[in-house]
């Protein structure tokens, strides 16, 4: 029987580098990692050091349920920080384990071609062929969406799908050097936005804005102060880099009208107060904004929430269920 749930669990919330440490133990030091599911299905954003944890969770789940481990990786782009767990992924050694992995490309063979030379010897010594699990690797495009049913998963270009499905969305968003996709995840009426590595607009990015409409949950960067991203206080300023502060995150999230907003992707120089710090900033603008830290684990509600735009809700009300 499939799971009623739709869960989102953070595995790692940093940019750039991980960055371990007692100053960092609150919110978590692993890079970009998120854990979905949603009607008998895990999907797993970005694969940063947060996918190995996640692996290994996996791994113990499969053994204890005598089923093999399954799961779609998206990856939103193909920077260093949201690939370079993959190599430590536990099921991917494992023969039994299936496993789907898409993402960006300029050709269908892109995205295997790019994670094989991550791991090409003498910069690894284990290559993407000594993994032995069952893999699918393919570069996906921005009119496909990807469809997760009773049958299996497939790629489409719009019809009509089961009312069981999981139906991922993406869009192909330019506010990050080489690009970065964005990913729509909708089950049962309920929807989880996954924006991360963007830079705001003047006026907001609108493209994501209608993009995000009406979303239980956007995950959205939020890597720099508006001192850091301005180059001020001693900072160089970042503006260009292709990440946003607290406050370009709730631009967006105000102008799509969610009624969740995950601030995420922190910047490696930031400790535990100052995360804290721009949360509280983000809350004043937009109410239900909360830093996303490891170990927060979310449920949506059972329904597409029908309310006016201008009723907040904190993260707690929101979830069902946040563990640690």
């Amino acid at each position: 029987m499939t799971n009623e749930n739709f869960t989102i669990k953070f595995w790692g919330v940093r940019g750039s580098y991980p960055t371990p440490g007692p100053q960092t133990m609150h919110y978590g030091g692993n890079t970009a990692c998120v854990e979905v599911r949603a009607g008998g299905q895990t999907i797993i954003l970005d694969a940063g050091t947060g996918i190995i944890p996640l692996g290994r969770e996996l791994a113990a789940r499969a053994r204890q349920s005598g089923q093999p481990v399954r799961a779609l990786i998206l990856f939103s782009h193909l920077h260093h920080d949201h690939t370079q767990g993959f190599p430590f992924f536990a099921p991917a050694y494992n023969p039994g384990a299936a496993l789907r992995l898409y993402g960006p490309g300029a050709s269908e063979q892109a995205l295997e071609e790019l994670l094989a030379r991550n791991q090409t010897p003498p910069a690894f010594p284990i290559t993407l062929r000594d993994m032995h699990a069952a893999r699918e690797i393919r570069a996906i495009g921005e009119m496909e969406c990807i469809v997760l049913d009773e049958n299996g998963i497939r790629l489409a270009r719009g019809g009509a799908t089961s009312p069981e499905a999981v139906v991922i969305r993406l869009m192909k968003s330019y506010s990050h050097p080489g690009g970065v996709y964005f990913y729509r995840i909708e089950w049962r009426g309920r929807v989880l936005v996954y924006a991360t590595d963007t830079e705001g607009y003047v006026g907001t990015d609108r493209r994501l804005v209608a993009f995000a409409h009406d979303a239980d949950l956007l995950i959205h960067d939020a890597q720099y102060s508006p001192e850091h991203y301005r180059g001020l206080n001693g900072w160089a300023s970042t503006q260009g880099f292709g990440h946003s502060t607290p406050q370009m995150a709730c631009e967006a999230a105000l102008a799509a009208g969610v009624h969740g907003l995950a601030l995420f992707h922190h910047d490696p120089n930031y400790d535990d107060e100052t995360v804290h710090d721009l949360e509280e900033q983000a809350q004043a603008v937009f109410p239900p904004a909360f830093a996303a830290r490891e170990g927060l684990e979310l449920t949506l509600p059972t329904q597409a929430p029908a309310r006016p735009v201008a009723e907040k809700r904190s993260a707690d009300a929101m979830s069902q269920q946040v563990g640690t």
